[in-house]
């Protein structure tokens, strides 16, 4: 019997390129300029290689995107909110949708059985897209490089030095590579409405500002990939390899398949 000196995990996975020329995918308006929409992540080397940042909100993104695809093909599918009203009493649950989860387990619908709820684990997992200012000019393996730009929002009262306005903003622009991991085999009903719903995303705006002009995503390449994850240790050192194939045939084939 060999005994293999590694562990592995073969898995499904989208592979996307997005491309927007101005999108403010925050965390909302921070006052006093102290912070910005950008969630600051772990920077190794004290930061001399240029500070890095996540992106937020592309899962949300897609499950707008599910909603208006589901709708105009008249199938009924969870909202992303479980709550009917605000705490005002003003509806939130627009028509031809139910609460999230609300379908589960007996009627799941097909949105809830990718993206899941409280009540149970989303299928598909997002890999962090980690970015970095395209000033720097070392190689980096961990961040992809993008512009990055300020808003400094400042404004001051007529005759007073009370602000009403203090805060920055981040912008970025520029190519990154989006990765949705599968974490089980998806038929052919269930690949395709997610190919599709990734296909529609460009509908969507993303992020801040989208009535000014932010937030407009184009797609250059979609791809679903086998891929093949290998770890194992030489010397103390953990080693790690990735190898991908493309399944182009199969991915028309269920795009052809669903609706």
């Amino acid at each position: 019997m060999v005994k293999l000196m590694f562990v592995s995990r073969t898995f499904k996975r989208i592979k996307i390129t997005v491309r927007t020329s101005i999108a403010k995918p925050g965390n909302g308006q921070m006052a006093r300029g102290n912070m910005k929409n950008l969630l600051l992540v772990y920077n190794p080397n004290g930061g001399k290689e240029g500070k890095r940042y996540l992106v937020k909100g592309l899962r949300g993104v897609l499950n707008h995107a599910m909603m208006e695809l589901a709708k105009q093909r008249e199938i009924e599918v969870c909202h992303i909110s479980d709550k009917k009203t605000t705490q005002k009493g003003e509806p939130l649950l627009p028509e031809g949708y139910h609460l999230n989860g609300s379908c589960y387990p007996e009627e799941e619908c097909i949105r809830h059985k990718l993206m899941g709820s409280l009540k149970k684990q989303s299928v598909v997992r997002f890999n962090p897209v980690i970015i970095t200012s395209d000033n720097i000019k070392e190689e980096i393996n961990d961040a992809q490089k993008v512009h990055l730009s300020t808003e400094i929002r400042n404004a001051l009262m007529k005759d007073s030095k009370r602000s009403t306005q203090d805060f920055r903003e981040r912008f970025i622009a520029g190519e990154f590579n989006l990765e949705i991991e599968l974490l089980k085999e998806l038929d052919q009903e269930l690949l395709g409405f997610l190919l599709k719903s990734i296909l529609y995303m460009p509908e969507i705006r993303w992020g801040a500002s989208a009535n000014n002009g932010a937030g407009k995503i184009d797609l250059l390449e979609v791809n679903l990939q086998e891929v093949t994850r290998t770890r194992t240790v030489k010397k103390g050192k953990v080693i790690e390899k990735e190898s991908e194939q493309n399944l182009w045939k199969e991915m028309d084939e269920v795009l052809k398949a669903w609706k």
